[in-house]
């Protein structure tokens, strides 16, 4: 079984000793190498579909790995789980947007575990703006490849706020590219940032040729830009 770096930072995130559960799990594969090496005592995995948690049941017969039925949960969100069931609650390949919906549904019970392990496949700076607002402090940033793409994952404690008043507003382009995330793996955040430096100046110089007075959006695209150019080169 060959497995992406995805996988593997995802369950670097889980402490030796912590128990987990793997929302959306599809293959199980992360539960599967937190069994596999020993890490955690204790998995679950959820998905919504049944076809798709019948992947990971099938992953875990051809490691060997013996869990007890209860550990595979068919069900929306984190309705499967039970508040403070387990340390961990890992949340990967799903939209931004998508996961904060599933945290908020219930942010009591979201609030109830040790610590969140997300990976947005999109809308990042909304999911941060989200975690932010609603009383979490983000602890860490990481970033891995898979194919083409350059995945971030982002881990996530509860803070002694509930709520609080975020620095600068959610479409700031601060939250979706924050300084952590170039500390975290220069290499591939300059791949990822290089790519929308260059998109940037294309919309600039789209913009250039526009009829219509487009000199307050031009001038925030420049902005953007030259706070990812000085990104790169501070870190």
């Amino acid at each position: 079984m060959r497995l992406s770096k995805r996988i593997y930072e995802l369950a670097q995130q889980v402490n030796k000793g912590e128990s987990a559960a793997d929302i959306g799990t599809d293959h199980g594969y992360v539960p599967m190498l937190l069994m596999r090496e020993g890490i955690s005592p204790y998995v679950i995995m959820s998905d919504i579909s049944e076809g798709s948690l019948a992947k990971a049941v099938q992953t875990f017969r051809d490691c060997g790995i013996e869990v007890p039925d209860t550990a595979f949960r068919t069900g929306n969100g984190l309705e499967t789980i039970e508040s403070g069931e387990v340390d961990d609650v890992i949340i990967g390949g799903l939209g931004g947007l998508t996961i904060a919906e599933i945290l908020d549904a219930d942010p009591d019970k979201s609030r109830s575990f040790s610590k969140l392990i997300l990976q947005p496949r999109k809308h990042s700076g909304n999911l941060r703006f989200y975690l932010y607002t609603h009383g979490w402090d983000i602890t860490g940033e990481h970033l891995a490849p898979e194919g083409k793409f350059v995945c971030e994952i982002i881990t996530a404690a509860p803070s002694s706020f509930t709520s609080r008043k975020a620095p600068y507003p959610e479409n700031d382009i601060r939250w979706k590219y924050p300084a952590a995330l170039v500390e975290a793996d220069r290499a591939l955040a300059e791949k990822r940032i290089s790519w929308k430096i260059d998109s940037l100046a294309e919309q600039i110089d789209n913009l250039s040729n526009s009829r219509e007075d487009v000199t307050e959006l031009s001038d925030q695209l420049k902005r953007d830009r030259q706070y990812l150019i000085d990104l790169i080169s501070s870190c």
